[in-house]
């Protein structure tokens, strides 16, 4: 009789057993405890060495494959590129171009977990598919409406598309290497979404290199070419979107047997009833390749996850300090163009700084993919394991092992991102506006570094296998946070430039410049993230956090 590569129990004895073993840990604490191993086959039975070495190229390419989709889905970053062309020649106000900036988030957030069940249940490879009905038509439309000059409104549409293409493109890629090489999730996390981090950087250094063209005002200054900039991503991404669909796939790790499989996609919580449900499918779940679960119990898994993490209130104190360090940041990107102009002399800058504003779009770039590889190997050195628990004669060294708590790391990089915000309200750049590059800099550190930790402690509270959507529910706050502090920016802005350009002597064009255009908006945002640093405590030690519940995150 020919051996099956799936470790699948053989007697019903030994499966009730094991399941009442695994039921009684569980509701003893942590699904991380030890439990009672069924009879493992010989490696050489269970899966052959050419299998083994295919599933392993399989999964390798698929990372890959994953990394090249992250490194192409983050064209939207460069969105503050576009304003200063959008409020010359569209003549679009600070409060319209803010609102095209929401609806690229709205497409980016409110759609994650709508395409987080997709990726979950459907695969990567379906979801990368979607990514090309969302970015195609998006950059095509957004370049019709800048050449035909139509209403915001018009390139609203246009840029909602575009969000929901970049979050598309960007869950298939994290979803791949997250659920492929499970035995160091953070850099499993950090590695794609370093790569995302990234991609402005490249993108922008094309742009300026290969799409410019003399203004159309006819002054004789080189800008952008906003037509050939849009025309390009299109038929780029049409092919990373292709490419994706053919390799982004999961594929199951020959070195993990079951149980050390479903130790580490399984949540930390004892309470969740998965957990229990992870053993009373029995021989159904009991497999090493995610193909082999019938897709009725595969549902059920996700969705009774989905349930217990809605129910968990520590998820929404998380949540909120989500949305309270994401808004900001993804405020000061999008209005990164209007805010440079805005902190330098009248007189210096009526014209395009396309060229400065590309400078700290890279700079931005290059601190978060630095700020977020260096979060995810903290989180794996240094935060504490995640894994099944190690044999007792490897205990006494990994206890003795210096361990920092990923909750801390999230609140220092935090922290470094609050110090711009009070730099910028305090009134410092604006006399030293040379320095802005500090902004730039901090910023992004503490901008990829959330954006790492943040869907790392997810999966180690509340496990890997329904990351995508449990990630997607969170990722929708930050279109609100996105919304409320452009909105604010927007509006002190305008309220300023509205003052300035009355008159005789106004300014005109619906610029602003000066302190008064953004420092109450930045003190907002300062202290938006020290909020989100006492929620963020509260989660981890308050009455009913996870450190009163056993959790080590």
């Amino acid at each position: 009789m020919s051996s099956s590569p799936l470790l699948k129990p053989t007697e019903d004895a030994k499966d009730a057993e094991y399941r009442g073993a695994r039921h009684a840990s569980i509701s003893a604490g942590t699904s991380r405890s030890v439990t009672p191993r069924p009879p493992s086959p010989p490696a050489s039975e269970a899966l052959s060495i050419k299998r083994r070495k295919r599933l392993q190229w399989l999964r390798y390419s698929a990372g890959a494959c994953a990394l090249i989709s992250c490194l192409s889905a983050g064209s939207i970053l460069l969105f503050s590129l576009y304003t200063p062309l959008f409020q010359r020649h569209l003549r679009y106000s600070q409060m319209q171009i803010n609102m095209i900036a929401i609806a690229a988030e709205l497409g980016m957030y409110l759609l994650v977990p709508i395409f987080g069940w997709v990726c979950d249940n459907f695969g990567p490879d379906r979801l990368s598919i979607v990514s090309v009905f969302m970015f195609v038509p998006g950059y095509l439309f957004a370049a019709y409406c800048y050449t035909n000059k139509l209403p915001w409104a018009a390139m609203f549409f246009a840029f909602f598309l575009i969000g929901g293409g970049t979050v598309s493109m960007y869950l298939t890629g994290i979803t791949t290497c997250a659920k492929n090489f499970t035995k160091k999730r953070g850099l499993a996390l950090a590695i794609p979404i370093s790569a995302f981090g990234l991609s402005p950087f490249w993108m922008s250094q094309v742009a300026n290199a290969a799409f410019t063209k003399e203004s159309e005002d006819g002054d004789g200054l080189i800008e952008l070419d906003i037509q050939g900039v849009y025309t390009f991503f299109a038929l780029y991404l049409l092919g990373v979107g292709l490419l994706g669909s053919l390799f982004l796939k999961v594929y199951p790790d020959p070195d993990l047997d079951e149980i050390t499989l479903r130790g580490e996609t399984a949540p930390l919580l004892a309470s969740s009833p998965t957990a229990a449900e992870h053993t009373e499918y029995g021989a159904a779940v009991l497999s090493n390749d995610p193909h082999d679960i019938p897709p009725v119990v595969k549902r059920r898994l996700l969705n009774d996850d989905t349930r217990n993490f809605l129910s968990d209130p520590t998820m929404w104190w998380f949540a909120a300090g989500v949305f309270l360090t994401a808004g900001p940041g993804e405020s000061f990107i999008n209005n990164m163009g209007a805010l440079i102009k805005t902190i330098q002399p009248a007189s210096s800058t009526t014209t395009s700084t396309g060229d400065e504003t590309a400078v700290h779009v890279s700079i931005i770039a290059i601190t978060s993919t630095i700020a977020r590889l260096f979060s995810g190997f903290l989180s794996d050195y240094l935060g504490p394991p995640v894994e099944p628990a190690p044999a007792s004669d490897e205990t006494e060294p990994e206890n003795k092992r210096f361990r920092v708590s990923r909750i801390l790391l999230i609140i220092i990089f935090t922290a470094l991102m609050l110090i711009p915000y009070l730099l910028l309200s305090s009134g410092y750049i604006q006399t030293h506006p040379q320095q802005f590059y500090i902004i730039s800099s901090l910023i992004g550190v503490g901008y990829g570094a959330v954006f790492t930790l943040s869907p790392t402690i997810v999966s180690v509270v509340w496990g890997v296998e329904n990351l995508a959507t449990n990630w997607g529910i969170i990722a929708m706050l930050p279109a609100g946070g996105a919304s409320v502090f452009g909105l604010l920016f927007a509006s002190v802005y305008d309220s300023e430039a509205g003052r300035q350009n009355s008159g005789e002597h106004g300014l005109g064009n619906g610029l602003c410049f000066g302190l008064r255009c953004y420092q109450r908006s930045f003190a907002g945002m300062a202290a938006s993230c020290m909020i989100a640093i006492g929620l963020w405590m509260w989660a981890w030690r308050g009455r009913g956090g996870w450190l009163a519940r056993g959790v080590s995150v």
